[in-house]
C-alpha cells in the first residue's frame, strides 16, 4: 500500500508539473508576439521578458526557504493560486506595468513550484531510486518547456492572445486540481536542525554541487543563445534540428537513468562535466550541419545527466541540513549558469567563436576539477561517516 502511495504520488506529481509550467511556457512566445502587435519596441519587450528571468532567479533560494515552513504541497498549492493574478493582468488596461507584473509572478511561482515539485519527488523516493525519479522529474519540464511555447504559437494564430490566456487558465486548473489529489506521505528521514538561509548557502555541502552546476549550465546559455547568430556566421542551415536531437536524446538518456545509476552517481556527473568541456571544444571546430548534429548528441548526454545525477548527489550528502532549502539554493546554480553563458556567448561581438568557445571549455572543465578534488573527497568524507553511524 506504502509503495501504491508513493507511485500515485509520483505521477500526479509529475502531470501536475508538465502543466503548471506550462502556464508560462504557454505565453513565452506569445507576450513577444502582443506586444509588437501593439507597437512596444525590442528594448521594452526584452525588459519584460528579462522579468521573468531575474523573479525566476530569486524564487528558487525562497522557495528553499518557504518548503521547508509549509511543506512542499502546500507551496505547490499557493504557487498555483498565485498564479491566477496573471491573467487578470495581462488583460486589464495596465500597459507595458500589467505585462511586466504578469512576468514577475510567472517567475515567482514557476520558480517556488520547481522547488517544491522537487523536494516533494526527492521525499517520496529512495535512495536507490532517486536518480531515477529526479530523472523523470527533469523530463515533465523538458515537456512543459519543449512543447507548451509551440502550443501557445499555434492558439495565438489560432484563436488569438485571448485563446492563450484561455489555455494558461486551463493548464493552472488541471494543475490545480492534481496537486489537491496528492496525498501526504511520510518520508522518514531525520528532521533537520533549523539552518538559517546563509549557514545553509555556505555550507561546502550545498554551494560546492551548485557552482559544478553553474559551470555546466553555462553551455546551455553559451550555445543555445547564440546557436543562431553562430550558424549563420558559418553558413549552417537547418539548426532546429540541433534543439530536436538535443531534446530527444536528453529524453532518452533521463528515461535510461534507473536503480542502476546508484552505484555510479559521482562517475556520472564527472563524465558529465566531461562531455559539456568537450562540446565547448567542438563547437569551435564545428563547418558544417553533420558535425553540428554530432556535437547535439555529445551534448545531449552530459546535459541530460548533469542535473539529475547531481541533485542525487546532493540530496544524499547534506547531513543536518534543510533539504528544500538547498534544492532551492542548488536549482538557482542552474538559472545562473544559464544566464552567464548567453551573457559570455554575447562577447562573440568582439573576439571569434572559435576563440570564444575554446575560452569558454575552461568552465565546465573547471566545475569537473572542483567536483573531483574538492566535492568528491568530501562528500566520501560524510558518506563514511554516515555509514558509521549507522553501523553503531
Amino acid at each position: 500500500m506504502k509503495f501504491d502511495i508513493k507511485i500515485k504520488n509520483f505521477a500526479l506529481v509529475l502531470a501536475a508539473t508538465i502543466a503548471f509550467i506550462s502556464t508560462y511556457y504557454l505565453m513565452m512566445p506569445v507576450i513577444p508576439s502582443y506586444m509588437l502587435q501593439k507597437g512596444f519596441d525590442n528594448m521594452t519587450i526584452g525588459l519584460v521578458v528579462f522579468f521573468f528571468s531575474a523573479s525566476s532567479l530569486i524564487a528558487r533560494p525562497l522557495g528553499g526557504v518557504w518548503v521547508e515552513k509549509m511543506g512542499s504541497r502546500k507551496l505547490m498549492l499557493l504557487s498555483i493560486v498565485l498564479f491566477f493574478i496573471t491573467p487578470a493582468l495581462v488583460k486589464l488596461p495596465l500597459g507595458v506595468a500589467g505585462l511586466g507584473m504578469a512576468q514577475l509572478i510567472y517567475g515567482l511561482t514557476v520558480g517556488t513550484f520547481t522547488v517544491a515539485s522537487a523536494t516533494f519527488t526527492t521525499d517520496i523516493s529512495t535512495s536507490e531510486t532517486i536518480a531515477q525519479f529526479m530523472g523523470l522529474n527533469s523530463i515533465s519540464f523538458t515537456i512543459a518547456k519543449g512543447m507548451a511555447p509551440a502550443l501557445g504559437i499555434k492558439l495565438m494564430d489560432a484563436a488569438g492572445f485571448n485563446g492563450a490566456v484561455i489555455a494558461t487558465v486551463i493548464a493552472g486548473l488541471i494543475a490545480l486540481i492534481l496537486v489537491f489529489l496528492l496525498a501526504d506521505v511520510k518520508t522518514g528521514r531525520k528532521t533537520a536542525k533549523n539552518s538559517s538561509f546563509t549557514e545553509t548557502l555556505l555550507n561546502k555541502y550545498v554551494f560546492l554541487p551548485t557552482i559544478v552546476l553553474f559551470c555546466g549550465m553555462t553551455t546551455f546559455g553559451a550555445i543555445s543563445a547564440m546557436l543562431p547568430v553562430f550558424a549563420h556566421e558559418r553558413g549552417i542551415t537547418g539548426i532546429e534540428y540541433f534543439f530536436l536531437i538535443n531534446t530527444s536524446i536528453v529524453v532518452v538518456s533521463r528515461l535510461i537513468i534507473g536503480p542502476w545509476s546508484r552505484r555510479y552517481l559521482e562517475t556520472l556527473v564527472a563524465l558529465s562535466m566531461i562531455l559539456m568541456t568537450l562540446t565547448f571544444l567542438a563547437m569551435s571546430m564545428i563547418r558544417n550541419f553533420y558535425q553540428l548534429v554530432a556535437v547535439a548528441l555529445v551534448y545531449g548526454v552530459g546535459f541530460a545527466i548533469l542535473f539529475p545525477i547531481l541533485t542525487s548527489v546532493l540530496v544524499l550528502h547534506i547531513p543536518g541540513i534543510p533539504r528544500g532549502m538547498a534544492l532551492g539554493i542548488f536549482s538557482a546554480g542552474f538559472d545562473m549558469g544559464v544566464a552567464a553563458g548567453a551573457l559570455l556567448g554575447g562577447f562573440s561581438q568582439f573576439i571569434s567563436f572559435k576563440v570564444l568557445y575554446l575560452v569558454l571549455s575552461l568552465v565546465p572543465l573547471a566545475g569537473y576539477l572542483i567536483f573531483q578534488y574538492v566535492y568528491r573527497p568530501a562528500i566520501r568524507t560524510i558518506a563514511a561517516r554516515m555509514e558509521m553511524n549507522t553501523a553503531s
